[in-house]
């Protein structure tokens, strides 16, 4: 589990880079402005899921590291 918690970081850290390379030129609208319009003006690309999904395997790859590194503690001592 160590090294799958690692390999999540290293892709979520990759993934974020390849987003922010990728999704430049959105069109932003203010989301709390009271416009008839609709917010998503660029289709999928209104959002940077890439850099989303990024953040969310580095969020999970700590977690399973934090959760990882604790189990491994009490088998070495037990």
């Amino acid at each position: 589990m160590k090294r799958a918690g690692i390999l999540m970081i290293i892709i979520g850290v990759i993934t974020i880079i390849a987003g922010l390379l990728t999704f430049t030129d959105l069109t932003t609208v203010n989301a709390v402005d009271s416009h008839n319009w609709t917010i998503n003006l660029n289709g999928i690309k209104s959002f940077q899921w890439p850099v989303f999904t990024g953040g969310a395997l580095i969020v999970v790859g700590i977690i399973f590291h934090i959760a990882d590194y604790e189990k491994h503690d009490k088998i070495k001592i037990g």
